[in-house]
């Protein structure tokens, strides 16, 4: 059974869907404030699609664009955007969705 798009996602989920070796996401955790994972009792770390999102932005800088894990961080500090940038965007994918399901209902309704 798979999970809903939305779900938490294991560490283990993560590095398979993403390949990149949990090793390497368990580091960057430590060098990215940015990544807000969910730590359990058991220590397990869950991950959300806003921080999956963000680990694929940063392995695009690290092996597509070239960028140190110290680069990423001042690149990141500079184009404090980003976040904002994500949040409009996904504001306008809601909004979007909404005037799509509205669309739908009326077509529904007037059938």
């Amino acid at each position: 059974m798979d999970k809903l798009k939305g779900a938490y996602k294991t560490i283990g989920e993560v590095s398979k869907e993403l390949d990149i070796p949990s090793h390497i996401l368990r580091f960057w955790e430590s060098k990215f404030d940015r990544l807000r994972l969910i730590k359990r009792k058991n220590n397990h770390r869950y991950y959300n699609a806003e921080d999956i999102s963000f680990l694929i932005y940063i392995r695009k800088l690290i092996n597509e664009e070239g960028y140190t894990i110290k680069g990423v961080q001042i690149y990141l500090k500079k184009d404090n955007t980003l976040t904002k940038t994500l949040s409009n965007k996904e504001k306008e994918y809601f909004q979007i969705i909404k005037e799509i399901k509205k669309d739908i209902q009326n077509i529904i309704n007037n059938k």
